[in-house]
C-alpha cells in the first residue's frame, strides 16, 4: 500500500472521535442548561426575603411557641357572666301549703315547699300564661304526687334525726318523676327541695 492510500483512513478516523468528543460535549452543555434553567425557574437565585429566610422562620416559631406556653401558664381570668348564667341554681316556692293526716296519727302536719333547679328559671318555673315553665304546666300533678308521698309520712318518722331528709328526697324523686315522664327530659331537673315551713299539731 502507497502512503497515499493510508492518509484518509487515519483522517476517517480522526474525524469520527472528534465527532463523538463533540457530540458528548454538546449533551454535556444541554444538561447543564436545563439544571440552571430550572434553577432559575424555581427561584433559586432570588434574593431570598426576611421571611423566607429559615432562621427567621425557625426564630418566630420559637417566638411563638414562648408566647403560647406564656399564657398557658398564666393565671385564668374571671369566670364570664354567661358562664355563671348557666351554672345558676334558681328557687321554685309552692304558694299553698300541703295539708295531711300523719299516718296512723291523729296529727295534722301542714308544710311549705321550696325547690330548687340547675335547669333555666323559665324553663323550670315561668308562671306567664302561654309559657308556662314546667312546674306551673304540671301543677296539679305535682302537688298530686308529693300529697302522696306526706300522707305516707308517720310522726315517728317525720321527728326521727333523718326523717325530714328522707320526706325530702322522696319528693324530689315524684317531682322528677313527673317532669322526665311529662317533658321526656333525661337528667333530673330538680336539684334539692326544701320544708319552708314545718307543722305538727
Amino acid at each position: 500500500m502507497s502512503e497515499a492510500a493510508l492518509e484518509p483512513e487515519e483522517e476517517k478516523s480522526g474525524g469520527g472521535l472528534i465527532k463523538i468528543i463533540l457530540i458528548v460535549v454538546v449533551v454535556l452543555l444541554l444538561m447543564l442548561a436545563t439544571a440552571v434553567g430550572t434553577l432559575f425557574a424555581t427561584g433559586f437565585f432570588d434574593e431570598k426575603s426576611e421571611s423566607e429566610d429559615p432562621e427567621t422562620a425557625l426564630q418566630d416559631i420559637e417566638t411563638e411557641i414562648e408566647e403560647t406556653e406564656g399564657q398557658l401558664t398564666a393565671a385564668p381570668g374571671p369566670i364570664t357572666a354567661e358562664i355563671e348564667q348557666k351554672f345558676l341554681i334558681s328557687y321554685y316556692t309552692f304558694e299553698d301549703a300541703f295539708q295531711v293526716n300523719l299516718k296512723g296519727s291523729k296529727k295534722v302536719m301542714q308544710a311549705k315547699l321550696g325547690i330548687s333547679s340547675y335547669f333555666d328559671s323559665d324553663t323550670m318555673f315561668n308562671a306567664e300564661a302561654g309559657s308556662e315553665g314546667w312546674i306551673p304546666r304540671h301543677l296539679v300533678g305535682i302537688r298530686a304526687s308529693i300529697g302522696k308521698v306526706l300522707r305516707n309520712v308517720s310522726e315517728e318518722k317525720i321527728k326521727s334525726a333523718g326523717g325530714e331528709s328522707e320526706v325530702l328526697e322522696e319528693i324530689r324523686m315524684v317531682i322528677n318523676e313527673h317532669l322526665e315522664k311529662h317533658e321526656k327530659t333525661t337528667s333530673s331537673p330538680v336539684e334539692e327541695v326544701y320544708f319552708t315551713e314545718l307543722i305538727v299539731q
